[in-house]
């Protein structure tokens, strides 16, 4: 077989079709005739373990007059074999047909199925219909089953004139052309893995010797389809993501529009919300329309690092002090010691407010004070950030330090309290989502708070004159190297606590940054990628912690990747993943066609 028709089969794969022509046509008998050709045909849809469906024989020829009961009629074999030793499995037959008599519109032209569960030593009849709903160019669905994992169904399908429906004789010398299809519904998992190409090596759309580049926005020469996350491609279940101006991620589920981000470590589908249908389409690409109706803060207060949290538990907020027109010396310390409620500074040094313009670049290592002359004090204060005029500190009290504060607020928060973004997000679902629950899986949203910089927060040589970053904003302005993992506290789930927090109510979350540079996006504009509308919305990622202002990366409305302050209000476009397994009914991804997921 040579590379045309190498490419050609895999279409046909892809389109997961299997055809038997049933050519029913007029000629000199008195009757309908048939041709017969005992051809078997097999096909193997999705993925190797999948449901194989074969249909024998290929043709039928021969007369076809009318007879007291379906066995008389003429057959054709199906057998239905699900190989997988875990999911079911759904296909279709249905008759794609060409052409139809009128007169063959007639309750007496039937079509029998019956089905053998003992491999083929008898049969019963489950169903039987006629064409009378049939119509020229179309195609009639007649039978759908699930076949279990590693299950083996069989069946006949006949198809006949029964000689007690009155009278025939109008159809004679009439044509039925038609094919006995056998439809099998796959995964969007599998049709994105029948698409897809490594990320770190060149092809279509990445001219890259060394792959695609996360440093830059997607292009035609920088990604656009499907792709595989390098590293993860002999996984159990790799990874594939949507990357570039694409238009085939589109999906309609739950009664609303999705756009398919990329899949998950098991096999399921990660989705964001794209608006609303019309007329069964899905062709939402701008503005508000893309999300949900209700603009929202992601957090109500900002001024503690914990409002970078979807959710957070202890909150130490920030205050601000002008130091220029103290006279008092203070002391600054390195270290501290706590005994019976007081704190004592040590390895201190000391000077003036009058002359903080001078020093305050030299407290890098002695960011503790008591804002006294003294070195005892009962609530000690921690210095993370400076100006020439001001210091701004957070209050530390029962012995506590920096990094017990940045434990309580990040890296080990409670998440004892949702975000007001996540509030938001939770009342959608509640009211619009629940009775979808059972097709989604209990995947992590992750809210990275890993430190990728913490200058003034680190008391050993912070520098205090700059700010606090977070792991997403390394991997998006520095390393350029887009992550999956997440920290478990930050991983939130349902109630998957193998893997996540366990802390959601619904599951349902947040785009990540590294899911958007992925997808296309970075610091700089790009009005192509399909994550671009025009208007801002929310990422779940943290950017940084500034003198005063948690932040957070949003999409931008030019596509581009930046932060903004948790406390103003942007676009929301929640994110659910399907679960492993789940499968469309029909669709090609288009807006006009979007992959229907029942």
């Amino acid at each position: 077989m040579d590379n045309n028709e190498n490419k050609i089969s895999k279409k046909s794969l892809m389109f997961m079709i299997f055809t038997i022509v049933a050519v029913l046509m007029a000629g000199t008998f008195a009757w309908l005739s048939y041709r017969t050709q005992d051809t078997a045909m097999v096909l193997t849809v999705g993925d190797i373990k999948g449901l194989t469906v074969t249909l024998k024989p290929y043709q039928i020829k021969g007369t076809l007059s009318p007879v007291s009961g379906y066995s008389s009629g003429k057959v054709v074999d199906v057998t239905a074999q699900n190989n997988s030793t875990s999911l079911a499995d759904n296909f279709t037959l249905y008759y794609a047909v060409e052409t139809i008599d009128n007169a063959l519109k007639n309750a007496g032209f039937k079509y029998t199925i019956t089905k053998s569960t003992n491999n083929g030593s008898s049969y019963t009849q489950i169903k039987e219909g006629n064409f009378l709903n049939a119509a020229n160019g179309k195609n009639l669905e007649i039978y759908q089953e699930n076949v279990p994992a590693n299950t083996t169904y069989k069946y006949k399908v006949y198809i006949w004139i029964d000689s007690s429906a009155g009278n025939q004789s109008s159809m004679q010398n009439k044509s039925f052309v038609a094919e006995l299809r056998a439809s099998v519904s796959q995964t969007l998992y599998s049709m994105m893995k029948d698409q897809a190409v490594m990320d770190n090596i060149s092809s279509t759309y990445v001219s890259n010797s060394n792959g695609i580049q996360f440093n830059a926005i997607s292009s035609d020469t920088n990604g656009k389809g499907v792709y595989i996350r390098s590293g993860t491609e002999n996984d159990p279940h790799s990874i594939y993501y949507y990357r570039g101006a694409v238009t085939n991620n589109n999906v309609l589920f739950a009664n609303f529009c999705w756009k398919i981000v990329r899949t998950t470590d098991t096999g399921g589908v990660k989705l964001i919300y794209n608006g609303t249908p019309s007329s069964g389409k899905c062709t939402n690409t701008t503005g508000e329309a893309t999300q949900l109706a209700a603009t929202s803060a992601f957090n109500g207060s900002y001024n503690s690092p914990a409002y970078v949290g979807y959710m957070y538990g202890t909150v130490y907020p920030y205050t601000e002090k002008e130091m220029t027109s103290i006279s008092a010396v203070y002391q600054y310390g390195k270290t501290f010691t706590y005994s019976n409620g007081t704190y004592t500074l040590s390895d201190t040094k000391s000077f003036a407010g009058t002359d903080w313009a001078s020093n305050y670049t030299g407290l890098n290592n002695n960011h503790y004070t008591c804002f006294t002359t003294g070195t005892t004090c009962s609530s000690i204060y921690y210095i993370f950030y400076t100006t020439n005029s001001t210091a701004y500190y957070i209050t530390l009290t029962g012995g506590k330090s920096v990094e017990d504060a940045i434990s309580e607020m990040l890296t080990n928060s409670s998440n004892a309290t949702s975000s007001t973004i996540k509030t938001a997000i939770d009342n959608w679902y509640s009211s619009n989502m629940t009775s979808y629950t059972d097709k989604l899986e209990d995947t992590p949203w992750c809210n990275d708070r890993s430190i990728y910089q913490l200058n003034g927060w680190n008391p050993n040589g912070g520098d205090t004159t700059k700010y606090l970053y977070f792991g997403g904003y390394g991997r998006a302005y520095s390393t350029y190297s887009p992550s999956l993992s997440c920290n478990k506290n930050d991983a939130f789930t349902k109630d998957n606590v193998a893997i996540g927090n366990g802390k959601l109510t619904y599951p349902v979350g947040l785009i990540t940054v590294d899911e958007l540079m992925l997808a296309g996006g970075k610091s700089s504009s790009n009005s192509t990628y399909y994550l671009n509308t025009g208007s801002g919305y929310w990422s779940g990622a943290p950017y940084r912690y500034s003198s005063s202002l948690a932040n957070e990366f949003r999409v931008g409305s030019t596509g581009n990747l930046n932060s903004v302050n948790v406390y103003l209000t942007r676009g929301v476009r929640p994110a659910v993943s399907l679960k492993p397994g789940i499968r469309f009914a029909s669709g090609d991804g288009t807006s006009d066609t979007p992959y229907v997921v029942e």
